[in-house]
């Protein structure tokens, strides 16, 4: 089987490991929109955006979570949620947004992302 490179999510762009979490969750900047929780913690080492995605049981049962964590992560391949390089994102579903089609997923989080470069660029 033969993977494009712009295909795959590599390891180095995902947060893995718990402590990783609760260190974005601890000393991360908030950003919310309108299906999301976004917190972002810029890292001092060099290195591609990272991303971790938490959803709850409260957010829906098994299929529901494993969904919304394949858009999320489908944005943050195809670059419609576009992250500073360095920072390292945990992104947090709302409950209603697993009513939403993917077009209005997608949105939302390319126009959080965009925020999240802002605040990068020390724009308000």
């Amino acid at each position: 089987m033969v993977h494009i490179e712009q295909e795959r999510f590599p390891k180095a762009h995902r947060l893995r490991k718990r402590w990783e979490f609760l260190a974005v969750q601890g000393s991360g900047k908030k950003f919310s929109s309108r299906f999301f929780i976004g917190l972002a913690l810029p890292r001092s080492e060099e290195g591609p955006a990272r991303i971790g995605i938490t959803a709850s049981g409260r957010f829906g049962n098994a299929v529901v979570r494993n969904h919304i964590r394949r858009l999320i992560r489908e944005a943050f391949r195809t670059h419609r949620f576009h992250v500073p390089s360095s920072f390292d994102v945990v992104i947090i579903p709302k409950k209603h947004a697993a009513l939403e089609p993917s077009a209005g997923i997608f949105e939302d989080l390319e126009s959080l992302g965009r925020r999240i470069a802002q605040s990068a660029e020390g724009r308000p």
